[in-house]
């Protein structure tokens, strides 16, 4: 009886301890930010950007009133503490548990709907058509799209998000360069790890443009936009 009332107690011990641990994804300074890059240029040609802007080393270009509404930060303590607060939310996005790993196509869209969960290709990814993100009523539901190489959002793709998804709680990362053709309508952060972002023509964003290493472009007409919600996904 001792033996099985010890065997309770080290369970309710490990699982306390995982749960009182648990909390909230936090973009920490970059939470006011839609777009910026540790190393490498930002250049806006669209016509509405909302959120701060900054980079690390590069210089940025094209931000002026009344297409662009925040601040500006260029190689000072904001844009250090940045770069930290990217690489960190790199390391918790990398850790949450992957439910696809490798089963689904590169490919994403072409009508498709896809439900809460991390979801990894095993190089190069793309989304062309219409891909529906269905939160399935779970207000805390989320999508994470790991790409092992470069992310192609193609010209005209449609993110859509229902019943109770969120644009916060939708991350986009790759390995690689993250290209957004003209006319996309996206929702959720763009992340390339190692590499650079560019909205083209037209494209409207939901969502923050981040890179640790890479320039970051904002085509012509172009808008980006941060997400009117602060994310619910789980880390530990």
């Amino acid at each position: 009886m001792k033996k099985v009332y010890l065997i309770a107690l080290i369970f309710y011990l490990l699982f306390w301890s995982i749960f009182s641990n648990a909390q909230t994804l936090n973009l920490g300074i970059l939470s006011s930010f839609e777009a910026y890059t540790g190393t490498g240029a930002v250049t806006n040609s669209g016509t509405l950007v909302t959120g701060d802007v900054g980079s690390n080393n590069g210089i940025i270009s094209g931000f002026v009133a009344p297409s662009y509404i925040d601040n500006i930060y260029n190689a000072n303590s904001v844009t250090d503490q940045c770069r930290f607060d990217l690489f960190r939310l790199y390391i918790h996005i990398n850790d949450l548990f992957v439910t696809y790993p490798s089963s689904h196509l590169p490919a994403f869209g072409g009508g498709e709907t896809i439900t809460s969960g991390v979801y990894s290709t095993g190089g190069a990814g793309s989304v062309g058509g219409a891909l529906t993100l269905d939160g399935k009523g779970d207000p805390n539901a989320y999508f994470v799209i790991k790409c092992n190489g470069a992310l192609t959002i193609g010209a005209g793709a449609t993110v859509t998000l229902v019943n109770g998804a969120k644009s916060c709680n939708v991350f986009w990362i790759a390995e690689g360069a993250i290209t957004v053709a003209a006319g996309a309508e996206v929702k959720g952060t763009l992340f390339a790890h190692i590499g650079a972002v560019s909205l083209g023509a037209n494209v409207n964003l939901e969502g923050r443009i981040f890179s640790l290493e890479g320039a970051i472009t904002i085509g012509a007409g172009a808008t980006a936009i941060k997400p009117p919600c602060n994310s619910t996904i789980t880390i530990f």
